[in-house]
């Protein structure tokens, strides 16, 4: 027997929704509606003429049949051996007895899983409707094996049709409530189900065999074919166990096959200097986008997965300086940005997807009007899947914070997308976009394993690298702000405090760099934000104190990346700090391997060149003055902090309270 997993709970969500009637719940209800009329039907003729006390011995065998019944992995359905004695009581007593049996097995098996009313009269309903429609085909046929004067032989024929039109209806009624459930094809639902036909067959040519012998030898030699149907139900167990052990290998194959991409993919990223919220975002936004669109088909579903976190591998190829230039880019640098699309394209090519994957990569820069690159694919001809990645690729772009603009609010991002659509975008996407966006981005995304180690590898890819003679180079031709700035480094040696560096530093920036207000952004372990312990300017006396997260704003970005930004948005930082100001000019403090802090500096106008080359190749120098300096600080807090050692205790610190 199959029973239905889904269509009536996914009608009593959908209802929940949105008002009205769906087709769904008119499917559900019609089955409902004939179906327990004609166990009506069967109650009814059951009374006027009292079947024979042999049809409750098949009932129970059914009941106890179905309670064993088993699972067919991926397809909504239950299936057992009891369909065997309810096709057999059909032929010999009739279809009332039969019908009221298997709506009681079919009603207490889904008692039995706890799922609510509309699916348990679903559930009654159909397999009982579907049965007694078919013993009445077979008895139109003159299916009469109680007769004797009837040949066993002319049994076979309307036994084959009642066997067709039962899978039929049965298979039939739960493929419709399937399609409508997820809106995928019903031929598609309808081949995964086709395999149940096995178990329709078998039951009927058990059933036959349980007629047989009762007609020749009674219902107690009957008992003989019991076996029969014990070998069955344990066929079909250790059928379905092999089906299932193959499922779990093959999506848990899947999920590997899944992490290792999202991981090769964030470490791609980082070199674009975004971390892997970004890509993860787009993901969510393309499946659920995808699935709101009507997009059903695994492979597509699986391959926009997979594309959202691999679309831009191409990047590889793309020098630094061009990936995070805040400004615009050149005609000759733009068309070397272009390149990463057929390069990344390329690249995954030599993995073998079982999935459309390239497809999409190759297109996701292509435009609805044909104006796109690179190979100017126009409307419908873009896949699918790169349609829809185009769009949630913009507008999560447009909403986060990048080192060249702050962050767009939502409103200003969908304004953009929608002023696209037609042109760049296509308008069907668009359009549902719009419509589901806000829910999509309500879902809570599952926390990245191993987040720590894939920073790391962002970080080790970003990191600037001094060259190795700086100070050499430097000695003959450098200014002498910049000598000093090197040789307070030395003379140092971590003895002065924070304070002393901070005044030191920015007393000789100040003339390199005037009219500017700087911070000193110091990271907290404690909280894990950035701090400005030090200011200096203009705006210091707004800024002091206060903080920024890691990977937040343009600072955060910096310390996270560990990256020199130049001539970037001050909004970034500054737009909710009352401070107006044009370019920002930050560096990462790198102590030995670890970030101390960040230096920014804020000005009404652009940095020259020479400026930010300048505080690119200090900010080597401040890092491991600043590091210098809060391990001085740390090391006399210790010596402040007095400890007592107690035999139950070690290095426990004395705290007095304040």
């Amino acid at each position: 027997m199959a029973a239905p997993q889904h269509a009536p709970r996914t009608a009593e969500r959908q209802s929940s929704r949105r008002p009205g009637i769906t087709a769904l719940d008119v499917h559900v209800g019609a089955v409902i509606f004939f179906g327990f009329g004609a166990i009506a039907l069967a109650l009814y003729s059951m009374i006027v003429t009292p079947p024979p006390l042999n049809t409750l011995v098949f009932a129970g065998l059914g009941l106890i049949a179905g309670a064993c019944a088993v699972k067919i992995p991926g397809v909504n359905a239950l299936v057992s051996a009891s369909d065997t004695f309810f096709i057999a009581s059909a032929m010999l007593f009739g279809p009332a007895p039969a019908m009221v049996a298997l709506a009681l097995d079919s009603a207490a098996l889904t008692y039995r899983r706890g799922y609510g009313i509309k699916r348990l009269l679903f559930n009654a309903a159909q397999p009982a409707l579907s049965l007694g429609s078919a013993t009445w085909v077979f008895q139109v046929l003159g299916g009469a094996p109680l007769d004797q004067s009837t040949h066993i032989t002319q049994t076979i024929l309307p036994l084959t049709a009642l066997t067709s039109v039962y899978f039929g209806l049965n298979s039939g009624l739960l493929a419709v409530a399937i399609s409508l459930e997820t809106n995928a094809p019903l031929a598609a639902v309808w081949k995964r189900l086709w395999p149940l036909s096995v178990n329709y067959v078998a039951a009927a040519s058990a059933a036959f065999c349980f007629v047989i012998v009762m007609r020749s030898g009674g219902a107690m030699a009957a008992l003989a074919v019991a076996p029969l149907v014990v070998v069955l139900h344990l066929t079909l167990r250790s059928i379905t166990g092999r089906l299932s052990d193959a499922e779990r290998y093959v999506q848990t194959v899947d999920k590997l096959y899944l992490s290792t991409i999202e991981t090769l993919a964030t470490a791609i990223e980082a070199k674009d200097g975004v971390t892997s919220d970004h890509i993860r975002r787009v993901q969510k936004f393309a499946i659920g986008l995808a699935k709101a669109l009507g997009v059903t088909d695994e492979k597509t579903i699986k391959a926009i997965n997979a594309a959202a976190l691999l679309h831009d591998t191409g990047k590889l190829a793309v020098p630094e300086h061009i990936l995070n230039k805040p400004g615009k880019l050149t005609p000759l640098e733009f068309e070397q940005m272009k390149l990463h699309v057929d390069v990344g394209a390329d690249i995954l090519s030599a993995i073998d997807f079982p999935y459309p994957v390239v497809p999409i990569v190759r297109a996701h820069h292509e435009n609805w009007d044909g104006s796109g690159y690179p190979r100017g694919l126009k409307g419908e001809d873009i896949p699918i899947g790169a349609r829809i990645l185009s769009v949630v690729d913009c507008y999560d772009a447009l909403t986060s914070d990048r080192p060249y603009r702050p962050a767009l609010t939502d409103a200003e991002a969908m304004k953009i997308v929608t002023e696209r659509r037609g042109k760049m975008y296509d308008p069907a996407v668009v359009d549902t976009f719009m419509k589901v966006y806000r829910e999509i981005a309500a879902e809570v995304m599952e926390p990245v394993p191993h987040q720590e180690a894939l920073s790391k590898i962002g970080r080790s890819i970003a990191a600037p690298q001094p060259p190795p003679a700086l100070v050499a180079e430097l000695r003959g031709d450098a200014p002498d702000d910049l000598l000093a700035i090197i040789s307070l480094s030395r003379a140092l040696g971590g003895e002065a405090t924070f304070g002393d560096a901070a005044v030191l530093a920015t007393t000789y920036l100040s003339r390199i760099l005037p009219d500017t207000t700087f911070v000193f952004y110091i990271h907290d372990a404690a909280s894990g934000q950035l701090v400005a312990r030090h200011a200096m300017g203009e705006h210091a006396a707004v800024l002091r104190g206060t903080s920024i997260a890691m990977s937040e704003r343009l600072s955060g970005w910096v310390a996270a990346c560990r990256q020199t930004i130049s001539n970037s948005d001050a909004a970034l930082d500054l737009y909710d700090r009352g401070i107006k100001l044009g370019s920002a000019l930050s560096a990462p403090l790198i102590d030995g391997e670890r970030v101390v802090g960040v230096f920014t500096a804020y000005a009404p106008q652009a940095f020259t060149e020479d400026q930010s080359r300048l505080v690119e190749m200090m900010a080597p120098h401040l890092g491991r003055i600043v590091g210098a300096a809060i391990r001085t600080e740390q090391r006399t807090r210790d010596i402040q902090e007095p400890r007592v050692t107690t035999p139950g205790a070690r290095d426990l610190r004395i705290v007095h309270s304040r």
